[in-house]
């Protein structure tokens, strides 16, 4: 049975709990793990254009974030 598949299998609960598992063994190798060589092109042109959209309080920028996934959830 290949990973994918077994992840495949999961229940959503199940996902959630894996990828915070796999986030703490990279998070505790981070010197190991090296980000590709585009996310250094991202944060430049990110700083050199930075938004022109008003901030917003964190818990307003979370709630945006939510809508937006739950909008590609029942779209795809």
């Amino acid at each position: 049975m290949s990973l994918e598949s077994m992840l495949s299998a999961l229940s959503p609960q199940e996902k959630i709990d894996a990828m915070n598992f796999l986030w703490r063994e990279l998070s505790a190798e981070s010197a190991d793990v090296r980000s590709p060589d585009w996310h250094a092109a991202v944060l430049a042109d990110r700083i050199e254009n930075p938004s022109r959209k008003p901030s917003l309080p964190l818990d307003a920028a979370f709630e945006e974030v939510r809508e937006r996934l739950n909008e590609r959830r029942t779209q795809g």
